[in-house]
């Protein structure tokens, strides 16, 4: 609906779904490794080199301006920070995680053979009509065809790895029910906001609202959101998982009429008021089960990520 709403959109599907936590070097101590020339990061006993993050970085960019025209590297995303800072800046962290599923794929057994690597690599082309236009393809996104192969291995041996981790989960109903009251599946919201880039600036709308200016001139004057900003900064009615974490946490939080205090999010500060909440009694356990399971997949796939990182030897060059 407009560029609060949890999901980005642009190009995060490119991404395989690693966690962006930042890693950190578990050991305290950098190695003889780290400080080899070209090497950016250690994983226990694997390196990750200034040419392979190089490579995979400008594959990202290619496929970014590929699907969404040139110059969507540079589109900003949130108050100060691009398509291409938001891989630069998180690129190496999921390598590292990548590295990691594909060493501990390798711990349960799970390995790729040749004649695998050929399926996967005949069910890529198959895509295209002719090789010739597959070449095209990997020319257009700087891709070698090694490179490609890797992927196809890594994201082979990663799928498999969390099959046997992840999918075969299967939450108990009291599981289910934590999550559906957290994440409040049969509320919403309705709600307008006023976006500013600064705390001061927004602790100074809500002077001017004390004063008794009205929020949807304000937002239509000041707000950044210009989308929302329009219509006096009106969101609609949204659900919990809609937006981002502390603009919902502050909203579910509020009574209808009720204006916060400056809501911080990655978009910048937000004065929010309340103009309705609703309960939908068809919206239960039962009808969102699917749903709620999925959620619950996702938490425990955080949880093995944080696992293997606490067990792993990392150290990232300063």
């Amino acid at each position: 609906m407009n560029k609060i709403r949890k999901s980005l959109g642009l190009a995060l599907t490119l991404c395989v779904a690693l966690a962006l936590t930042a890693c950190s070097d578990t050991s305290g101590e950098t190695t003889d490794t780290i400080n080899q020339e070209g090497v950016v990061a250690t994983v226990n006993d694997k390196t990750i080199t200034q040419e392979e993050f190089d490579e995979t970085l400008q594959s990202y960019k290619m496929m970014v301006e590929s699907q969404y025209g040139e110059g969507a590297w540079d589109t900003e995303i949130s108050a100060g920070q691009t398509m291409g800072s938001y891989y630069e800046n998180s690129l190496l962290d999921n390598m590292i995680l990548e590295m990691l599923m594909v060493e501990a794929a390798g711990k349960e057994g799970i390995t790729m053979t040749d004649e695998d690597l050929q399926t996967q690599m005949d069910e890529f082309k198959a895509y295209f009509d002719t090789e010739e236009e597959y070449k095209t393809f990997l020319e257009e996104k700087a891709m070698s065809e090694d490179y490609l192969k890797e992927s196809l291995k890594k994201e082979f041996l990663i799928n498999h790895f969390l099959a046997i981790k992840i999918e075969n989960l299967q939450p108990t109903d009291d599981e289910l029910k934590t999550i559906f009251d957290d994440l409040k599946m049969n509320q919403q919201v309705r709600a307008r906001h006023i976006l500013v880039n600064t705390e001061d600036e927004a602790k100074a709308v809500i002077d001017r609202l004390n004063k008794g200016e009205k929020f949807e001139d304000l937002a239509k004057e000041l707000s950044v959101d210009t989308s929302s900003g329009a219509n006096g900064g009106d969101l609609d009615y949204f659900s919990y998982t809609d937006m981002v974490q502390p603009f919902s946490d502050a909203a579910f939080s509020m009574e209808i009429g009720d204006i916060s205090e400056p809501v911080k999010s990655d978009f910048g500060y937000h004065i929010i008021e309340v103009t309705d909440k609703t309960v939908d009694d068809s919206v239960t356990l039962e009808t969102k089960k699917d749903e709620l399971t999925e959620y619950y997949k996702s938490y425990k796939y955080e949880d093995l990520l944080e696992d293997l990182k606490s067990n792993a030897n990392i150290v990232k060059k300063q």
